[in-house]
């Protein structure tokens, strides 16, 4: 399909903000911004030195990165640290925003053109200028991209339950597949919604089709081998997904006044529910006149966003997926549109729907960004590798945000006290705790608007090697009698 002209030069103007604000945002700390920005560093410069990923995870970005990287070194822009920087910030500020070309394309083949010509435009600005997309910026750099694979995976889910032609099947599992490698919880969000679809489409059709159920296993079981290839250990997660899903239900915490959920994801969460009510609503309304593949198609759409953004879903669980829950609803957005009959209606809707991407970029401008470090941290983090143990195998702990500048700044493997095991202690000949005593980055749980996580539980015995302005740094000899220490839950 040819993107008209005035379309082109509005989705360019569209990009160029986003991608203007994304830029804005990386560029605006020394340091790599957010909790965890030294993750992208650490494993890039890895694959640079050595070829491997340094902290086990979904690859692709890391290596996408790295050649870019690489590319900087190569002509001599900076030094390998400056080029590994550089490139991370550049490749997160232009390439998430690229998910407005699929968002785009869903919309305009979703929309009823003729009558609501803005409809594909606004859908598209909604992509990548709502708020839930413009916070997965720096250290959420991961999701930012698999935002792009799964609107090109829902675009192409449509098309080939539409042409039913092989190449765009072919193409429905490559985007698929990229999610895959990408990110963990936007993969577990195209597995159910793979689960999804085949199950709708099965009582829609109200017969089995054995090409559709193939495809569905296929997907199901190349997601099973992508898993177990790159972190076996997340098999088990996708398992205690569906025994620990509820536990803790982030409403109930929210409505006890725990700390749990950021006013950002409370007003995602219910705009998602609104979006996917009203389609429902529209659903059941218009069922009869809705060809057979929107039947599928939206139907899908509205219980995968009703499933994301399900209020009584448990705490850890919402954090992962919450903020992926406004990519099937925006593909609602035109159904929606579609079936709003009196023009007055239509324009508050579309007044709405502007004025939610007008205040998201207010509020995501006005949240200062943030790095875990800086310079006077950095330069002490280096006088404290001066103390650390040459005679053996060193493995330090540190809070969550902390462990990946701790383990890039000081070149040593670095874990979070949750991933502490008795056997550590034999495995290594010191386990170093690094505590941070002042200068900590508000990051917690819920980001920037609850506490900090906290510093790693001191064993008993622990022995002081440095002790400076910021940090201090222990030796625990030995392990605890009771690990559940270092497991604090939510309190």
């Amino acid at each position: 399909m040819k993107i008209p002209k005035r379309d082109f030069a509005l989705l360019t103007v569209i990009y160029l903000v986003s991608a203007s604000i994304r830029l804005f945002l990386n560029f605006s700390t020394e340091f790599f911004p957010g909790a965890n920005g030294a993750f992208y560093l650490a494993n890039v410069r890895s694959i640079i030195e050595s070829g491997e990923i340094l902290f086990k995870d979904f690859p692709l970005i890391f290596y996408l990165e790295a050649l870019l990287a690489k590319l900087f070194i190569l002509i001599g822009i900076a030094g390998v640290e400056g080029s590994i920087d550089l490139a991370c910030r550049l490749f997160d500020s232009f390439i998430p925003a690229l998910a407005i070309i699929p968002a785009y394309y869903l919309a305009h083949r979703l929309s009823n053109v003729e009558e609501n010509k803005f409809t594909p435009i606004v859908t598209a600005s909604i992509s990548i200028l709502y708020i839930s997309f413009l916070i997965l910026v720096s250290d959420f750099q991961k999701n930012s991209l698999g935002i792009v694979w799964l609107f090109g995976l829902m675009l192409w889910t449509h098309k080939s339950m539409s042409s039913k032609r092989i190449a765009d099947y072919l193409i429905t599992i490559l985007f698929f597949v990229l999610t895959g490698i990408t990110h963990f919880g936007c993969f577990l969000v195209t597995i159910l919604y793979v689960i999804i679809l085949a199950l709708i489409k099965n009582i829609i059709v109200k017969k089995i089709s054995i090409k559709f159920t193939v495809i569905s296993i296929s997907l199901i079981i190349i997601s099973y081998i992508i898993i177990l290839l790159i972190s076996p250990s997340r098999l088990k997660t996708v398992f205690d997904f569906v025994n620990n899903a509820f536990r803790d239900p982030v409403i109930i915490l929210f409505l006890q006044k725990k700390p749990v959920i950021s006013p950002i994801d409370l007003v995602n969460i219910i705009l998602t529910n609104l979006i996917a009510i009203s389609a429902l609503l529209f659903y059941i309304k218009r069922f009869q006149t809705i060809t057979e593949v929107n039947k599928i198609f939206y139907f899908s759409s509205i219980i995968l966003s009703l499933i994301l953004a399900f209020p009584f879903i448990g705490f850890e669980w919402s954090q992962r997926l919450t903020f992926i829950s406004y990519v099937p609803a925006v593909s609602l957005i035109p159904f929606i549109l579609n079936n709003i009959r009196t023009p007055g209606t239509k324009k508050i809707v579309y007044s709405c729907l502007i004025a939610v991407v007008f205040f998201s970029i207010v509020v995501r401008i006005n949240i200062k960004p943030i790095s875990n470090m800086n310079r006077d941290q950095f330069n002490e983090l280096n006088r404290l590798k001066e103390n650390l143990p040459s005679d053996g195998r060193v493995l330090m702990v540190a809070r969550h945000g902390l462990e990946w500048w701790a383990s890039y700044i000081l070149r040593m493997p670095v874990v979070r006290e949750t991933a502490l095991e008795k056997v550590y202690w034999e495995r290594f000949d010191y386990i170093l705790f690094i505590i941070q005593k002042k200068g900590k980055a508000p990051f917690g749980p819920t980001g920037l608007f609850g506490p900090p996580f906290r510093e790693p539980f001191l064993t008993v015995g622990s022995r002081k090697l440095f002790d400076g302005y910021y940090y201090s740094l222990y030796w625990s000899p030995g392990s605890p009698a009771d690990m559940s220490v270092f497991n604090e839950r939510i309190k």
